[in-house]
């Protein structure tokens, strides 16, 4: 695939594409153009010998969806600790969670000779789209994500459905029945936690209601504490107090938590609360939650593009960490 390609495709002179390939002056409506016919082609650039990093060391690249979610946060410092440790060096952490700014930070990084990439949590269209398996093809690569359908791959993956369904039949057995779920508006992994919280819930003869689903906006992020916080008050201000919370990250446990404390509520002996993801917010607020284990889930990735990068196999390898529960004060049943 070459220059004159992406300009038949986009209508413009191949000045104009090496202007775009380069990050140089381009209207931005030529920009999009342009870059709509790369994403097309799965465009990528050739040169992988190009260094701009100044060092001989090994230079791995992080590409995560978020640096302010907790979860992403740990997982990242993980990763950055143990490189140190092995004097290998983190050259890109970018927040992409659109497939396009995506693509662009990977070009770039590819541009920059690195050896290795981890994509945390990518955006699927991209991987529908056909590039992250051509990017496969180019330079080691390990996804890490919750989705069982990325196969071919290299990926690591958390089995977010057994912990979640661990999670469900904890709540079940100990006999709550009017229980409240929080999860974020929309994502792979609220939308499975959703589904099997629900389908466990009517293996046991209980019918989810109406309202025992609560959407929080921006629960990845910290202004979901007030947000899940507010809507909890509200819910108990109405008088409908559930006998059980559940809530998809510790973001929105740790609201949920204060509304339920400042409501005159017990926790856990009035209402119990679990969450979800075990970071640093769960253990400090000692909240009862589902653990990702998320510094293994950093190692394996890891020692994953590790094998990836010494070549002595090509065949996709999947690692599956399988999460636990670390129950804590929010619940009556404590493991520590």
């Amino acid at each position: 695939m070459t220059v004159k390609e992406i300009a038949r495709i986009s209508g413009v002179s191949t000045a104009t594409v090496s202007r775009v390939l380069n990050n140089g002056p381009v209207k931005k409506n030529t920009r999009d153009k342009v870059e709509a016919a790369i994403r097309e082609l799965n465009h990528m650039p050739d040169d992988l010998t190009k260094r701009t990093l100044g060092t001989t060391q090994r230079a791995y690249a992080l590409v995560t969806h978020s640096v302010t979610n907790y979860y992403s946060m740990e997982f990242a410092e993980t990763v950055v600790n143990r490189c140190e440790q092995e004097e290998d060096l983190i050259v890109y952490l970018n927040r992409s969670d659109q497939y396009d700014k995506q693509y662009r930070c990977i070009s770039d990084l590819l541009s920059r000779g690195v050896e290795g990439i981890i994509l945390h949590d990518p955006p699927l269209l991209n991987y529908d789209l056909g590039f992250l398996h051509k990017l496969a093809e180019r330079i080691p690569l390990v996804i890490v994500h919750s989705n069982p359908d990325l196969y071919d791959i290299n990926s690591v993956m958390v089995d977010q459905e057994a912990g979640m369904r661990k999670a469900a039949d904890f709540l079940i057995e100990k006999g709550y029945r009017n229980q409240l779920f929080l999860r974020g508006h929309f994502g792979f992994s609220f939308d499975l936690k959703e589904r099997v919280w629900k389908e466990e819930l009517l293996k046991a003869g209980i019918e989810p209601g109406g309202k025992s689903v609560v959407v929080v906006e921006g629960a990845d992020m910290e202004r979901g504490i007030e947000t899940a916080y507010n809507l909890v008050s509200e819910r108990l201000k109405s008088g409908d107090v559930p006998d059980a919370v559940f809530t998809c990250n510790d973001i929105m446990g740790v609201g949920a938590l204060r509304a339920l404390r400042d409501a005159g509520l017990r926790v856990p002996e009035d209402v119990p609360l679990l969450s979800h993801d075990n970071t640093i917010l769960a253990s400090s607020f000692r909240i009862s939650s589902v653990d990702l284990k998320i510094s293994s889930l950093a190692h394996a990735a890891l020692d994953l593009l590790d094998y990836a990068i010494s070549g002595s196999d090509s065949e996709p390898r999947k690692i599956l960490i399988t999460p636990d529960l670390n129950l804590r004060d929010t619940t009556l049943e404590r493991c520590r």
